[in-house]
């Protein structure tokens, strides 16, 4: 509440009282009422308008009336009065001072309307001002037949509606600070959601846990019935994930469908700029998307680009089935959302370019070791796929599943050091071509150890031939000491020995190399790891088979 002390230079009896009743107020609409009031009862008048200020239309709409008669308070409380259209309030608004306008009647500056409504009227006309600012405009009308308003009664109205005009200052401006302190409040809260939304994006570089992460984010600010990432990929527009409430989601929205005709979405993507339809049903002629959703129910849908600096990646889409849902500060925080969403979709699709690259460097460095002998060929990427077939079955994290299928690529990279008569050798090896074939893992190692990316996978290749009961290569450890990618890549490494075509020998069927995996569970192998690849090898090979696995080939036995 704004409280103001009395202070002027009317008489005590025609300022005491209303000065008190004014600054007791803690509400504009409330001040003007009260003056209007006060005005008619201190001189004598028919009757009181008070005009405040639209700042936003730059127009003068009445607040309060007193004494109008009530076929007139309408037309006054709905006509507001425009400067432009109003020479009284041109020139009342240019001198700053109070207008006497004994005949209004024949004034060149009130309109027809008003000099009707002002016949047989005396006007006084005093302008709301705090330090030149004008907030209002005070009209009070008297009967002509009475005498004209007098010095005295001008300079009672002028110091009331000055002391009026100081509280309703005051009162807009603590408002104001109000407003302003809970809009900054808003935009601080904004902004903290939009650090915490980029941090929990940008903390993976998988392209659908950054999706998932950012639909869940976006639930959490505008709650709508319809959510969905469409990508860019091939010059189509393909949905990566499509979430929905409350409807039934349309099929053209089905994960890695393309999104045809030249819809919302589309007009999205070319333009790089947001589109919003607020009554979907409107359409004259929508295409397929947008005619399915609005047969769902969608009314309100929003397509927002997801734009970087290599160019547009996709849309962002939104729907509610209220009409007219999404409001100007929605659509800005979600605008900025989907700003974060593109920069860590393009985060990461170039590490997936990079990761490709270094795999694909990677590969050629097995295939290198897999080319020595025809018996090997294909061996390295098989143990790959379904060791990390394997490690996706255990649940482990798809870091740990990264470093299991790197070191299956990789176990046996240090055979690049061993003469090729060994590994191509068409029967068994003596007991003094053992050691060469040992050292592989060490060798490996050695190899790879320069590269920095790589380092998380050396236990891997390191101890693939470790035994569970430590009686293994190169350091004997046992049981649980040995890495558990090691232990998973062992599994997935002697059962493509054992299916694979020797110089020598046949290769075991399925079967008979499971039961020989369960035979050395607990002695070579981890019997959790054994017991897991027996019960879901089907799968296992599923996946291994999606992701391009090439038909089980040969390669000559690795001792022990």
């Amino acid at each position: 509440m704004v409280k103001l002390s009395a202070h002027g230079t009317l008489s005590s009896r025609s300022r005491l009282l209303p000065t008190l009743h004014l600054s007791a107020l803690d509400d504009v609409d409330e001040v003007v009422a009260n003056l209007a009031r006060m005005l008619k009862r201190a001189v004598k008048s028919r009757w009181v308008a008070v005009y405040l200020m639209d700042r936003e239309q730059q127009a003068f709409a009445p607040a309060r009336c007193c004494g109008l008669p009530p076929t007139w308070e309408p037309l006054f409380r709905n006509l507001p009065l425009e400067p432009g259209k109003l020479p009284l309030l041109r020139r009342l608004l240019a001198r700053r001072r109070h207008l006497v306008i004994p005949d209004p009647a024949a004034s060149d500056l009130l309109t027809p309307f008003f000099r009707r409504a002002l016949r047989s009227m005396t006007l006084l006309a005093v302008p709301m001002q705090v330090r030149q600012q004008v907030l209002g405009v005070v009209f009070i009308a008297r009967a002509a037949r009475l005498t004209p308003f007098n010095r005295d009664e001008v300079a009672t109205v002028r110091e009331l509606v000055a002391q009026a005009s100081l509280v309703a200052s005051h009162i807009r401006l603590f408002d104001e600070s109000l407003d302003m302190a809970v809009e900054m409040a808003k935009r601080i809260d904004i902004i903290l959601m939009l650090d915490d939304i980029n941090k929990a994006i940008s903390s993976s570089l998988s392209r659908d846990q950054i999706v998932a992460t950012a639909i869940a984010r976006i639930e959490g600010v505008v709650q709508c019935d319809l959510q969905a990432v469409l990508a860019k990929q091939h010059g189509e527009l393909v949905v990566l994930t499509a979430h929905a409430e409350q409807i039934t989601l349309p099929p053209e929205l089905i994960t890695g469908g393309a999104i045809r005709g030249n819809g919302l979405a589309r007009k999205a993507l070319a333009s790089g700029e947001s589109q919003y339809w607020p009554r979907l049903s409107e359409l004259k002629r929508p295409v397929t998307l947008d005619r399915a959703l609005a047969r769902a129910g969608v009314e309100s849908l929003l397509a927002i680009p997801l734009v970087t600096h290599q160019g547009t990646l996709g849309v962002l889409l939104l729907g509610d089935r209220s009409p007219g849902r999404f409001r100007r500060e929605e659509a800005f925080t979600i605008e900025k959302i989907a700003s974060q969403l593109a920069v860590a979709l393009e985060n990461a699709r170039l590490y997936e370019d990079m990761r490709q690259l270094f795999i694909g460097t990677v590969s050629s460095l097995a295939n290198a070791i897999d080319a020595k002998s025809p018996w090997t060929k294909g061996h390295s990427e098989r143990v790959m796929r379904v060791a990390a077939g394997l490690a996706q079955e255990m649940g482990l994290s798809p870091a740990l599943v990264e470093r299991v299928r790197l070191g299956g690529l990789l176990h046996d990279i240090g055979k690049i050091g061993i003469i090729e008569a060994l590994l191509d050798k068409p029967e068994g090896l003596d007991e003094d071509e053992f050691p060469p074939i040992r050292q592989h893992p060490e060798k490996g190692v050695a190899i790879l150890a320069p590269i920095e990316q790589l380092k998380d996978v050396l236990p891997a290749i390191l101890h693939h031939h470790e035994w569970f009961d430590g009686s293994g290569y190169p350091h004997g450890i046992a049981g649980a000491a040995i890495p558990l990618e090691a232990r998973i890549i062992a599994v997935a490494d002697a059962f493509d020995a054992m299916v694979a075509i020797r110089p020598y020998r046949a290769g075991l069927s399925v079967p008979e190399a499971l039961d020989e995996l369960l035979r050395c569970a607990g002695s070579q192998f981890d019997p959790d790891v054994v017991a897991c690849f027996r019960s879901k090898i089907t799968r296992i090979f599923k996946t291994s088979q999606q992701n391009g696995q090439a038909a089980a080939g040969q390669e000559q036995p690795a001792p022990g």
